[in-house]
């Protein structure tokens, strides 16, 4: 055997020990990672499914809470939380009653104290139709007028007099609220405005008239009220062969009873 003979030997039988060990290592490596391949797998798959179910269960919840506002889309809107959770005070299909007293805020000539009444039968619980009237029992002569007449030697001829009022108004109340008094009780109110034609008469004659006004209710009991308000009466006044526009500010005040006195509560 030649010298390069004798060294390839040598040479391989050194290197097929290595590839031998090499490979044996690289064929347990794979085997090891095998079944942990197949559990990733596992786990994948088992997290597939379980995040599948979760979005199913979701979206079996959603088509349930859609079928029920479907269903109860009416009753939606009187579902919510209301600011005032429970009314006091219902007025529906009662009729109210009240004596009313007055005094006017812008005559320049007189200071007319008024004393009147009024009925008003309330179709819904925050809408009314009301029948008023009212006359001046007694007139105290204002600064400006006596001033002119006395201080000046001046004489105004026939300056309007109020002497009685009739109007059907309608009444909407579309504020109910509670105030807290002291701290230790609640008074529940209403806002209402209200509207509407009539006759005027002052010491000229009968004038036709309309008038705008603003007011609130306090709730005593469930029968009794206290009310307040501020009402605009605009009027055609003819005298002295020529008609003017004039309007009287009133401020008004009354205690107001409510017929049948008991009521059945109505969720509104």
């Amino acid at each position: 055997m030649s010298k390069q003979t004798r060294l390839q030997t040598l040479c391989l039988s050194f290197v097929l020990p290595v590839v031998c060990s090499q490979s044996r290592a690289f064929a347990q490596s794979e085997s090891e990672s095998a079944p942990n391949a197949g559990s990733a797998s596992v786990s994948e798959e088992e997290s597939g499914t379980s995040a599948s179910s979760q979005d199913d269960e979701a979206q079996r919840e959603d088509r349930a809470t859609e079928g029920i506002e479907d269903d109860s889309g009416r009753r939606r809107l009187s579902d919510r939380i209301k600011a005032v959770q429970r009314k006091v005070f219902m007025k529906k299909g009662r009729v109210e009653i009240f004596p009313q007293f007055a005094l006017d805020l812008n005559d320049p000539f007189y200071q007319h104290l008024i004393v009147g009444g009024s009925v008003a039968y309330h179709i819904a619980d925050s809408f009314g139709i009301e029948a008023r009237g009212g006359f001046a029992f007694a007139s105290i002569k204002q600064g400006a007028l006596r001033f002119v007449r006395q201080e000046t030697d001046s004489l105004i001829k026939n300056p309007p007099e109020f002497k009685y009022h009739a109007d059907i108004d309608a009444l909407w109340a579309p504020i109910y609220g509670k105030i807290s008094l002291f701290g230790d009780s609640i008074l529940h109110f209403d806002t209402y405005i209200t509207a509407g034609p009539g006759v005027f008469g002052t010491d000229a004659g009968l004038n036709p008239a309309a008038n705008v006004g603003i007011g609130q209710r306090y709730f005593i009991t469930e029968w009794l009220t206290a009310r307040f308000e501020i009402r605009d009466y605009m009027f055609l006044d003819s005298r002295n062969t020529s008609s003017d526009l004039q309007n009287l500010l009133v401020f008004g005040f009354s205690v107001s009873g409510f017929f049948p006195t008991a009521f059945e509560y109505e969720y509104q």
